[in-house]
């Protein structure tokens, strides 16, 4: 979470590979990466915290709803940094991280 926040609030070199619509939002997967992360550590976290070694669907469903209300207000204070901007395609991008990450823990570990 301390990543995602320290590199969601600095400021960000100004790369430009080219005027290709591909290179202009790479770093939309980078969002995904990083939120896929976040979810499938936290579900590994409570799991591992837990006496049974189980996650719940309603565990995995709360700490999706809570990475992705986490990737929501840094998304809302960029807009108030005068280097960084709100973008609804990194909400998008990090929603798609947080569910690819749930549905990979979901499948994978329960």
């Amino acid at each position: 979470m301390a990543a995602i926040f320290w590199l969601s609030v600095i400021k960000a070199p100004g790369l430009r590979f080219s005027d290709h619509w591909f290179w202009d939002n790479i770093d939309k997967f980078g969002h995904a990466l990083a939120y896929a992360a976040l979810c499938t550590s936290g579900c590994w976290s409570f799991r591992s915290m837990s006496k049974e070694k189980k996650t719940s669907s309603v565990q995995i469903l709360s700490i999706s709803c809570f990475s992705f209300f986490y990737g929501l207000s840094i998304e809302l204070l960029q807009h108030f940094l005068p280097h960084r901007s709100f973008d609804l395609f990194d909400i998008l991008a990090n929603a798609v991280g947080v569910s690819l990450g749930a549905v990979v823990f979901a499948r994978f570990f329960r």
